[in-house]
């Protein structure tokens, strides 16, 4: 990340969500001392390196994305919370010339890990007062249609990781367990397991490929999910997406690994084809195969994924 500047601020809007996971005793806790994780608290401790701070606590339901729209012109926005809240700011922020910064309060942490932010209070707090920007890659993903080759207004804008089959179905899987019960959810899950691997075809930079997978994961930094490092050594300010083709494994195959990569025990697997671009359309063989960006189901094949270099600007 060598684009970087610096620059003086005169006010932040401060977004904070005070359910986010990563408090005391959480996987990546902020703070061992509850009392500075506070709204206030952390308002503070901005104010004290000299920042001025308009501070909103976000309510049950609230939209992250509604009060970032809302800020006043040239406010750069501190997000507090996890990649569940920094995503919909983030998105909100993509092509502007306000920063983000971010004091990481998930359980995962994925969109900071990834840029290298802190995880601990202070120097996550020391980063913003300085002031010092880097760009960020963004990803764009939409289904693409005869009406139109560049990416569409209502494109979903990622920061994490995209992809097709089956840890798309995965993510499908949890949206369902959540509004109509987990059995549903299991049921759906079983069923994914138990597809023969499908038929891709992959369009990467003008080039056509075929292959047999049972999923195809784009990502932009090294973290995605419940943490998974899929390709370890992806730089989200490179301009280029990392493509994991699962081509050489079975859904099982596929679903132990991520198992492994969640708990640490293996980043590396020499099944999995990796490759770089810029811009990649995923389809079906025989049948639809669902989508998802950052998590969220954004239906089925075909979709197109474009980065958006230097996209997104932040406090690092």
């Amino acid at each position: 990340m060598t684009d970087r500047s610096l620059r003086s601020l005169s006010s932040l809007l401060l977004i904070v969500n005070p359910v986010s996971g990563g408090k005391p005793g959480s996987p990546t806790p902020l703070s061992d001392d509850p009392k500075k994780l506070e709204p206030e608290a952390l308002a503070e401790g901005l104010r004290s390196r000299g920042l001025q701070v308009r501070l909103h606590v976000l309510q049950e339901k609230e939209d992250p994305a509604e009060i970032a729209r809302g800020a006043q012109p040239g406010e750069d926005i501190v997000v507090a919370g996890g990649d569940g809240t920094v995503g919909p700011v983030a998105e909100v922020l993509t092509g502007d010339d306000r920063a983000l910064g971010i004091l990481p309060m998930g359980s995962w942490n994925n969109i900071a890990r990834g840029a290298g932010i802190p995880l601990e209070l202070e120097p996550a707090l020391d980063l913003i007062g300085r002031g010092q920007m880097a760009q960020l890659d963004a990803g764009l993903a939409w289904h693409p249609s005869d009406d139109h080759d560049a990416p569409p207004s209502d494109a979903k804008a990622f920061f994490e990781a995209a992809g097709v089959g089956l840890d798309a179905a995965g993510f499908g899987a949890v949206e369902l367990g959540e509004r109509a019960g987990w059995r549903f959810a299991a049921r759906a899950m079983w069923r994914a397991l138990r597809r023969r691997r499908s038929r891709v075809v992959i369009e990467l930079d003008g080039a056509v490929l075929r292959r047999r997978a049972p999923a195809v994961t784009i990502c932009i930094g090294p973290y995605h999910g419940l943490g998974f490092a899929l390709v370890a050594d992806a730089d989200p300010a490179d301009g280029l997406f990392d493509i994991a083709v699962f081509s050489g494994m079975s859904e099982l195959d596929v679903v132990r690994h991520f198992l492994r990569v969640a708990r640490g025990r293996e980043r590396r697997e020499p099944r999995i084809e990796v490759l770089r671009g810029k811009r990649v359309t995923v389809r079906g063989g025989r049948r639809v195969l669902p989508a998802h960006a950052d998590g969220k189901v954004i239906g089925t094949t075909p979709v197109t994924f474009e980065v958006q270099p230097g996209g997104l600007r932040v406090f690092r």
